[in-house]
């Protein structure tokens, strides 16, 4: 049976509005800097669509910015790295965060160089997270737990500087993923793996 071609207009219109009214997922972009492997990318990506409920796309694996060497300790500054991030994000993605396995740095308090896992704008469309902190310290009784435990420690450090992207600030709640390392990669191993109901609060308002 055949609609009139009023109603058929109608119904098109219809439908174009409902595809039209339903939010866009936002995306958020995976940029290796160097040589990052594989299972790496994937537990972070699920970490974030997981967590957070955004879509995540990897871009083509570039070189960590000859801007952001600091020559007097021999690794990258990750304010500087955030800075040359801002141009390389596409112009389809909210946000994009930065992997490397390399060592980074910012300025913390009276130390001009301190070493750390990971640096975001808060809030902001930029952050980098390093692999090479929590590499370390991984008590565990064989290769595979230590192999378990490392990528626990990369979905924590991901969500939490993806969280500081979003706005969330520091939380005192123990083993809240959003909970201060206060310079130590201890704190991962305390973790829940999860955001505090506070902290869920703060990202549903």
């Amino acid at each position: 049976m055949r609609a009139a071609p009023a109603l058929l207009i109608a119904s098109i219109f219809v439908c174009l509005s409902s595809i039209a009214a339903q939010p866009k997922t936002p995306l958020l972009a995976i940029a290796p800097l160097g040589q990052v492997p594989r299972t790496d990318i994937t537990e972070i990506r699920r970490a974030i669509e997981t967590t957070y409920g955004w879509s995540t796309v990897e871009l083509a694996p570039q070189p960590l910015p000859k801007s952001a060497w600091y020559q007097p300790r021999r690794r990258h500054r990750a304010e500087k790295i955030l800075q040359w991030l801002r141009g390389r994000k596409p112009l389809a993605a909210d946000k994009i965060m930065a992997i490397t396995a390399k060592d980074i740095s910012t300025t913390k308090g009276r130390y001009p160089d301190w070493g750390i896992c990971g640096l975001a704008e808060m809030p902001g469309s930029t952050s980098v997270i390093s692999t090479y902190r929590i590499k370390k310290k991984l008590r565990a009784p064989n290769r595979k737990r230590r192999h378990e435990k490392y990528l626990q420690r990369l979905r924590d450090l991901a969500v939490h500087e993806f969280g500081h992207q979003l706005g969330l600030e520091h939380c005192p709640h123990r083993g809240c993923v959003m909970e201060d390392a206060k310079g130590t990669v201890g704190t991962f191993d305390h973790s829940t793996n999860e955001l505090c109901a506070d902290c869920r609060h703060q990202l549903d308002r």
